[in-house]
């Protein structure tokens, strides 16, 4: 009896300091902020994500949209062929500082490694949500100088404006998945990066309506009739052909603007000549998204909270004018396809 006493009065101690559940599954490794001017929180988002998971076309789609945007540094030659710098010419430390803001892996002494992360990064978010949101966490010395930032990147699911300022809501169920408080958190709107799905590209909506749709043409392989006709072992008159093509040709035609191959899963349903043409629309995709990006950063590290006056540069990567002049040649047959595939080529 003195034990359901004593129960009860700890029950009901912890419902009246809590009586709406807001830390009930607080964990403090979960919740802490990486530094002191971090306002936001992280959250896993992965109940928001089960309309359309993340799996087979779909997944391929996004893997080959964003792999190519950008070089690879770790090659050798890689960083002397595409150089990057800052103008107006700055010191070195400064260089560092901004390598190592816009870089999640800690990309301090090479600006060229830091950006290519930084622009194939969030063009993954974009093909995967259409929209990415950073919050700019950052430290300032005595004098009131930028000394360190970072870029922490956030959720969209939850995450909405009214007027001058963003509100992160953490509901109970996503309070519960990511071992965090529930809560509504408070982001001024100067503290945020947001960048947007080109609105040309059908922007958002557009995006999120093609991978559900990708994911669900990807659900089966052979259709559910099928698999119990042959389990009765009947012959209902299905053709695996027509099928797998009509797949194809759905596909293609819903990634008609973004120039996606399907990884050439085959070339009975396509010309080589109309191929090539769906290669430049995905190299004047890959353009358009990487100079929006790096527009977009450029913008923010001259604005408060930061104001760096410092623009990015990397040279040498084709433009969307470059893929125009190659559609052009194309349409009056004066290039060979190998040819325009390696002036497009990173």
């Amino acid at each position: 009896m003195n034990n359901f006493i004593k129960k009860s009065k700890e029950f009901i101690k912890s419902f009246l300091k809590d009586p709406l559940f807001l830390n009930r599954w607080e964990e403090s490794w979960y919740s802490r902020r990486r530094d002191d001017n971090q306002l936001s929180v992280r959250i896993s988002g992965r109940h928001r994500r089960k309309a359309y998971p993340y799996y087979g076309d779909s997944h391929l789609f996004v893997e080959d949209m964003y792999t190519g945007i950008m070089p690879f540094m770790i090659y050798k030659g890689e960083r002397e062929k595409y150089p990057a710098r800052i103008e107006p010419a700055t010191t070195t430390q400064k260089q560092r500082i901004i390598a190592s803001g816009i870089s999640q892996r800690d990309h301090t002494f090479f600006l060229e490694d830091a950006i290519c992360e930084f622009v194939r990064t969030t063009a993954h978010i974009l093909f995967s949500d259409g929209v990415a949101f950073y919050e700019i966490v950052y430290k300032k010395n005595e004098v009131g100088e930028i000394e360190s930032f970072e870029f922490e990147l956030l959720q969209p699911f939850y995450l909405f404006r009214f007027w001058k300022n963003y509100y992160q809501v953490v509901p109970w169920w996503e309070a519960k998945e990511s071992r965090i408080r529930a809560q509504i958190v408070k982001i001024p709107a100067e503290k945020i990066l947001r960048i947007d799905f080109p609105k040309r590209y059908g922007g958002k909506r557009k995006i999120y309506s093609l991978l559900k749709r990708l994911y669900q043409l990807s659900k089966e392989l052979i259709p559910e009739f099928q698999m119990q006709a042959m389990g009765k072992n009947e012959n209902i008159g299905f053709n695996l052909d027509e099928f797998s093509k009509a797949k194809y040709l759905e596909i293609a035609k819903l990634t008609t603007q973004y120039g996606w191959n399907q990884r050439q899963r085959s070339d009975k349903y396509i010309t080589e000549y109309y191929s090539m043409i769906r290669f430049l629309r995905e190299k004047k995709l890959e353009a358009t998204i990487r100079t929006h990006i790096i527009a977009s950063l450029n913008e923010v590290l001259n604005r408060p909270p930061l104001n760096l006056n410092a623009t990015i540069i990397i040279e040498n990567l084709f433009s969307v004018e470059k893929v125009g002049e190659q559609e052009r040649l194309l349409e009056k047959g004066n290039v060979k396809f190998m040819d325009l595939f390696n002036s497009l080529k990173i």
